[in-house]
């Protein structure tokens, strides 16, 4: 099943990748077009923001960490776009430099638009600074790493298309700039390399040629362990209130196609607020594969008890065995104020160790 060298505990803990967004991004930002700032001021920024997203998730004690994906954005008011999207859409020839305003996105809020690049021409695979990344990782922690990006189904249902024709021909054209970058990424050393794909859920029929593209990503990664993030909405309409709305708009009946077709050894998926019938879906769950279980809900910011965490663990359990579970957050922890995040965290750890206690009556 799990065939990459990195070696971790029972029940592993990790976060999904971006980390809480301070607030003085923007502000940042706006002083750097100002002139009143040098842009390297507001890259030192960032390079200690990620450092503080590092030091808060060893603090914390997770056992897999990432940097936050701090490096990846300018500003918090289209948080997710600019970070999952438009952050590599410059590095990628291919793509205009321009951005349109694209809505109908979300099925929570057709109104809702965001700035979206446009591609006009044939994509070219391009370094995307995920080796960077890991450099830097590797400068501030010890512990294994993981690093994420963007999906090609994301790209091709997001992005303005004015060269393939077709969301299919795209998504396979992006796929092929991504397969460059995670080989690189692989040959680097990284442990964990995550794709994260979050309108899977939304669109059925595009789930085979999405899974398609999604396994073209990983063609020839070989070192790494190989993760997917099937999100089920973490739309954000207020960014400036760090407050996010949950959207689930299926079951985990309509996503089993991409769990059973994906060529992945984990999936990483939310559970915080499913209810038992969903949960039961299960029963289907790949043999093959681990399960990252989302215990922690971002959406919401009271903190969950250890025994919260643990009792959401449990139910799993009953389905999938916990030598092939992992255990996170149901998503990306952006949308919170860094104590919150961190003290999620902390609950999500001590969750965790709970549940490891009762199986193995080791303490950590």
């Amino acid at each position: 099943m799990m065939g990459a060298k990195v070696r971790l505990s029972l029940l592993p803990t990790t976060v999904v990748g971006s980390y809480s967004v301070p607030d003085w991004y923007p502000v940042l930002q706006e002083r750097v077009e100002q002139g009143a700032l040098l842009p390297s001021a507001f890259g030192d920024a960032k390079e200690i923001a990620a450092m503080g997203a590092i030091k808060d998730q060893e603090t914390a004690g997770l056992d897999l960490i990432s940097d936050g994906e701090l490096f990846r954005r300018d500003n918090n008011r289209f948080g997710p776009p600019n970070a999952m999207i438009n952050y590599f859409a410059t590095k990628i020839p291919g793509f205009s430099g321009e951005l349109r305003d694209k809505s109908g996105l979300t099925p929570l809020d057709p109104s809702a638009s965001l700035p979206a690049p446009v591609v006009t021409g044939q994509l070219q695979p391009a370094p995307l600074g995920l080796v960077e990344e890991l450099q830097f990782l590797r400068r501030y922690s010890s512990r294994p790493v993981k690093i994420a990006m963007t999906g090609p189904h994301m790209f091709a249902r997001i992005v303005w298309d004015e060269q393939y024709g077709s969301p299919e021909s795209l998504a396979m054209g992006m796929a092929q700039i991504i397969n460059a970058e995670l080989r690189r990424l692989d040959r680097a050393g990284c442990d964990v390399i995550q794709l994260d794909e979050p309108l899977l859920w939304f669109r059925p029929d595009d789930q085979a040629w999405g899974i398609k593209a999604v396994n073209a990503c990983f063609h020839g990664v070989k070192r790494a362990k190989k993760a997917l993030h099937v999100c089920q909405g973490n739309y954000n309409p207020d960014p400036a209130a760090h407050r996010g709305l949950r959207v689930f708009p299926s079951e985990f009946e309509a996503i089993l196609p991409v769990m059973q077709g994906a060529e992945v050894d984990l999936v990483l998926m939310a559970f915080a607020g499913l209810k038992e019938k969903d949960v039961s879906a299960l029963k289907n769950f790949p043999k093959d594969k681990a399960l990252g279980v989302g215990v922690i809900d971002v959406q919401d910011h009271r903190v969950e008890t250890a025994a919260q965490v643990a009792r959401t663990i449990r139910r799993v359990l009953k389905y999938v065995p916990a030598k092939r579970l992992f255990v996170c957050p149901d998503c990306g922890l952006n949308h919170l104020p860094r104590p919150v995040a961190f003290a999620k965290l902390q609950a999500m750890v001590r969750g965790a160790a709970l549940v490891r206690l009762a199986l193995t009556g080791k303490r950590p």
